[in-house]
């Protein structure tokens, strides 16, 4: 990254980068001389794609499979191969060079502030602006892809210290996390302790796959019983729209005959309706789930209705 204005003033030697950078560093460099030479009068060869092919294209430049070739045999070789990218597989660190800092006025202060007595120096004083003003462009557009390589370096390893844990993980789970003896101290395949560690160890496997094929069996099961419990209360609910449906009708229907009898100075001919008379059901409890099933289930809603929210009167 940029210096302090001290730690700026002392030379420092180039830091050299590693191979997988040099091939494409080379690359890019080789690209843009290919473009200008295909872009020079008199060629008559075909212009160049605007993304370089990968290696085995008989089209693609030499330079490109060159570059390709050249990281398949480096430490970045991974990035050329197509099997899935291992933990261990670590991308090429970035090696920042010194920048010298901005300062606010131009190094060339003295010669541009000498006065322009022709024409030419007028046009050397302003190339000179312009090439001071590239260089200050030049340093904050590294500043910039400084920065943002330090955070991708930073997602990098992020990525790839939980692409390590899982890889753990599913080791663990493959292996189960057991080792017989394993203190990394050679031992006789027929010794006694071996033999009976091989034998407790077999059996120990034995149990754990019947233990897990009967987890799987409790977990088909428990979603068989969930299908025809989420069946059921369907049902259920469409009985208690029905039944809820005609108590307020019977509702209505006793709301007039008690104003009719109001009129005639009576009583009303029945009873208000109730509606636990009209057998709302309660809808069925949720299956509980098997005991260590996971979590492979989807929530359903769970518990049960107390039938209806309209209260007797």
């Amino acid at each position: 990254m940029a210096p302090s204005l001290e730690s700026s003033s002392r030379g420092v030697l180039p830091v050299e980068q590693s191979s997988p950078v040099k091939y494409i560093s080379a690359l890019i460099e080789d690209y843009v001389h290919y473009q200008h030479i295909q872009a020079a009068p008199g060629i008559l060869s075909p212009s160049p794609p605007s993304t370089p092919r990968p290696a085995g294209s008989s089209s693609a430049p030499l330079f490109v499979r060159s570059a390709v070739d050249g990281l398949s045999r480096s430490s970045a070789s991974f990035l050329t191969s197509s099997s899935p990218v291992q933990s261990r597989a670590v991308p090429p660190a970035f090696k920042p060079y010194t920048i010298s800092p901005l300062k606010a006025t131009s190094r060339y202060s003295p010669l541009l502030d000498r006065p322009v007595h022709s024409a030419r120096e007028q046009e050397l004083v302003d190339a000179l602006r312009e090439a001071d003003h590239r260089d200050n462009e030049r340093k904050r557009q590294m500043m910039a892809m400084q920065a943002s390589a330090i955070l991708s370096g930073i997602h990098s390893n992020r990525v790839q210290s939980q692409l390590q844990a899982a890889e753990e993980r599913k080791k663990k789970k493959e292996g189960n996390g057991r080792r017989k003896m394993g203190d990394g101290k050679p031992k006789y395949f027929t010794g006694e302790a071996f033999y009976n560690l091989s034998l407790e160890d077999d059996r120990e496997r034995v149990e754990q796959a019947a233990e897990k094929e009967q987890r799987q069996e409790q977990r088909t099961a428990h979603a068989r019983n969930l299908v025809e419990w989420k069946k059921a209360n369907e049902a259920i609910r469409e009985r208690n729209e029905v039944r809820r449906a005609t108590f307020v009708l019977d509702t209505a229907a006793w709301e007039e005959e008690k104003a009719a009898a109001k009129v005639d100075k009576r009583k009303p001919g029945w009873a208000k309706p109730k509606v636990r008379d009209y057998g709302i059901e309660n809808l069925l409890p949720r299956p509980k789930k098997p005991v260590g099933g996971g979590n492979s289930d989807v929530d359903e809603e769970e518990g049960s209705a107390n039938g209806s929210n309209l209260g007797d009167e």
